[in-house]
């Protein structure tokens, strides 16, 4: 009798619940569907070697459940890895790919969800809908399209900023330890999002702070009390930046040697993240954290605002840490995507404001202060795509539709800003509830999502054009290599791999390349682990076998070996597990064709080694260097000397082949506009040929419009030409 009627109560909940549902999950579909139409419009990956290292990473997991690179053990890897890898169970690397990609998109678009739920804490339903659409459609979704960490670490760092606002609104252990598991989830999904613990510690020990226990004991605290309170604060704080400095050289360098640095990128991160969503939100969010004094104090709105408060304060933090750092150590950068996880606090703060008020006077002078400094203070970025900050995709928008300068885009920026403080300040005097103010706030709602999804739109764009140039020039099909092998493993040997991209691509498509190998150890570029073999004989046998089915010889390597296909730049041979003998090698060449100095250097190096004579008969080196694609006008009269060195092949004390004893020795001129070259004689065995070209030139220090800054020689070209002219 009593179980019916629950059972009847029960049923209209749940079709409650899941009709409340339908607007979420309309929004839902409904961006992951435009997002997942821009991840099929991307051919290739480009942002290297992030997501080769994620894909060998996934690819390791699906086949032995360990995640590795090349076969060498990692340990523990991104939790994204670990969530890819089932796609590569599909047998075609394409499909997989396009699979992988629908995975991110459904899984960053998913942050409508937890967004939905954090300003669920202080608004009405269709209020939090709007905040949620809102987080999913900022500039940052562009990410979605690529394989990295942010399609992962979006969401699940809004899902643990929600639980923690909902931990602090009702704390209970089983809500603690669902936090701390999430914010567990997001640091292995991103390093980065340990800040998320920060987060939390700030939450509870406000919890404890506001407790009862605390609060009498703390009402009965002096003046002097107070004192010692604050300094003991100042001595925690202080010996947590060196506990940190110790554990973190990051940290070490830039809180001690570029302080600077940090309020710089900190205010440039935030400003980038302003600059796409609109610039209102950043102001009304950050003001609505200061609630007005007449408004009734709930834990839900104290929890949210303590939430937000510290989260700005610990990732604006960290934004600054890690671009400080950056700049001192590799480049300056704009950093937004370090900071893009306080977006779903900013709407929500938005929604809030739009609903219950901005907040007091002075945190909205606060606010508009900050932000108008910040967005303004924000590097004037015109590449496109940005990764870095795809906020900043607006700027390029104006600069590449619209034809605005540089200069143009700052006074628009200032523009901007003091329309959205005049929106701001019109929504603080005119009375909630009114006409006006509905009309003022939807108006400005809608503005800011057109916005930001007109950035997001534009940073994807951008995205995609720069996948279809990388995919050019990349050889099709792009599984050739596993269509040649049926899945055989393959090393892949080359020299000068000044730009790796094709190899990066190549090695993503074709999961049979199991190793990669260089002459000359610029492998490296590729990523590691890398190998460079030693010369074990002088009929070119390397040491040690690679132990693979097939070696992919590229940018002026020959083998000794048969040859299965060819692709330009890129040969395929069948090894069936025997070492690898080269047949030539002509190392110091870049892809183009010039021999080019070392930084600092103004001599240029390179050799070719001739390893297999057995069908060559007598006859000569025949060395030709070329200027004829270096003729600036008005003619600069410029020359270098080049000196060619040949002798039979040796194995010098690094290993590597070196000239035995010089045989003879050729000295010519190497004109601008021009080619020249000369003819030695080729020994009767291995032979090998060592060039010099001096001084070198570099086109960008002659003509600033040219970006090679490369110190050139000359484009090199070494062959054997037989006494008989066979």
């Amino acid at each position: 009798m009593t179980s019916e009627p629950k059972a009847g109560r029960s049923r209209p909940d749940l079709l409650d619940r899941l009709q409340s549902a339908v607007p979420l999950l309309v929004v839902y579909f409904g961006l992951a569907a435009l997002y997942a139409w821009q991840a099929s419009r991307h051919p290739v990956p480009t942002i290297f070697t992030d997501e080769l290292e994620l894909t060998q990473l996934s690819r390791a997991i699906s086949e032995t459940g360990e995640p590795a690179r090349r076969g060498d053990p990692y340990g523990l890897a991104t939790l994204v890895a670990y969530v890819l890898a089932p796609v590569w169970w599909i047998g075609s690397a394409t499909t997989a790919y396009a699979t992988a990609k629908l995975v991110l998109v459904l899984a960053m678009t998913a942050t409508v969800f937890p967004a939905y739920g954090l300003a669920r804490l202080v608004v009405t339903p269709w209020y939090a809908l709007a905040a949620a659409g809102a987080a999913t459609a900022v500039p940052a979704l562009a990410y979605s399209s690529i394989m990295v960490e942010e399609p992962l670490a979006y969401p699940l760092a809004t899902l643990a900023l929600w639980l923690t606002a909902r931990m602090l609104a009702a704390p209970s252990w089983g809500r603690l330890a669902a936090v701390v598991a999430i914010c567990a989830a997001a640091t292995w999904t991103r390093t980065q999002l340990a800040v998320l613990f920060a987060v939390l510690a700030l939450g509870l020990l406000w919890l404890a702070w506001e407790s009862a226990p605390v609060r009498t004991w703390r009402s009965g605290w002096t003046r002097w009390d107070w004192v010692g309170a604050v300094t003991l604060t100042l001595g925690v704080v202080l010996a947590f930046s060196a506990a940190m400095g110790h554990a973190s050289t990051s940290w070490r360098n830039t809180t001690f040697l570029y302080k600077d640095r940090i309020f710089e990128h900190a205010t440039w991160a935030v400003g980038a993240l302003g600059i796409g969503i609109g610039v209102v939100p950043l102001i009304v969010g950050v003001a609505a954290l200061a609630r007005p004094k007449g408004e009734p104090r709930t834990p839900e709105t104290r929890a949210f605002v303590v939430t937000s408060a510290a989260a700005l304060g610990a990732f604006l933090w960290y934004a600054g840490i890690k671009g400080a750092y950056v700049s001192t150590v590799f480049a300056t950068y704009v950093y937004e995507r370090n900071v893009i996880y306080l977006a779903p606090l900013l709407f929500a703060g938005t929604a809030l404001a739009f609903t219950r008020g901005v907040g007091r006077s002075w945190a909205m002078a606060v606010a508009a202060v900050a932000t108008v400094y910040v967005v303004n203070a924000v590097p004037i970025v015109l590449q496109y795509p940005y990764y870095e900050a795809h906020g900043l995709a607006i700027l390029a928008l104006a600069n590449r539709e619209l034809g605005w300068s540089e200069g143009k885009i700052e006074d628009a920026l200032i523009v901007l800003s003091v329309v959205a403080v005049a929106i701001v300040v019109a929504l603080r005097l005119l009375r909630r509830g009114s006409l006006a103010f509905g009309v003022l706030a939807g108006t400005a709602a809608v503005a800011v999502v057109a916005w930001s999804m007109t950035t997001q739109v534009y940073a994807a764009e951008g995205e995609r054009i720069l996948a279809k140039q990388v995919a050019r020039n990349l050889p099709k099909p792009y599984d050739w290599v596993e269509q040649a092998t049926g899945g055989g493993s393959v090393v892949v040997l080359g020299q000068q791999i000044s730009d790796p991209t094709n190899i990066w691509l190549t090695e993503f498509f074709n999961p049979s390349v199991r190793k990669m190998w260089s002459l000359d150890g610029t492998a490296l570029r590729v990523g590691a682990p890398i190998l460079t073999p030693d010369l074990d004989a002088t009929d070119g046998t390397l040491t040690p076998p690679p132990g693979t089915d097939y070696a992919l010889a590229v940018n002026g390597v020959a083998l000794q070996a048969p040859v299965v296909a060819r692709r330009p730049n890129a040969v395929l041979y069948r090894l069936d597990g025997k070492p690898i003998k080269l047949r030539e090698a002509l190392v110091g060449r870049e892809s183009d064709g010039w021999i080019v100095a070392p930084a600092g250097e103004k001599i240029s190096r390179a050799a070719y080694t001739r390893y297999d004579v057995s069908g060559d008969g007598p006859g000569f080196a025949v060395v030709k260097l070329s200027r004829l694609g270096w003729c600036p006008k008005p003619p600069l009269r410029g020359t270098g000397t080049a000196t060619a060195r040949i002798g039979p092949v040796g194995i010098g004390p690094d290993k590597q082949p070196a000239i035995e004893r010089v045989t003879e020795t050729r000295t010519f001129r190497v004109p601008d506009c021009k080619a020249n070259g000369v003819l030695l004689n080729a020994p009767g065995v291995p032979w090998r040929v060592e060039v010099e070209v001096e001084p070198t030139f570099s086109p960008n220090a002659i003509d600033p419009d040219n970006s090679d800054r490369r110190e050139l020689g000359g484009v090199l070209d070494v062959r054997f030409q037989s006494l008989f002219g066979g």
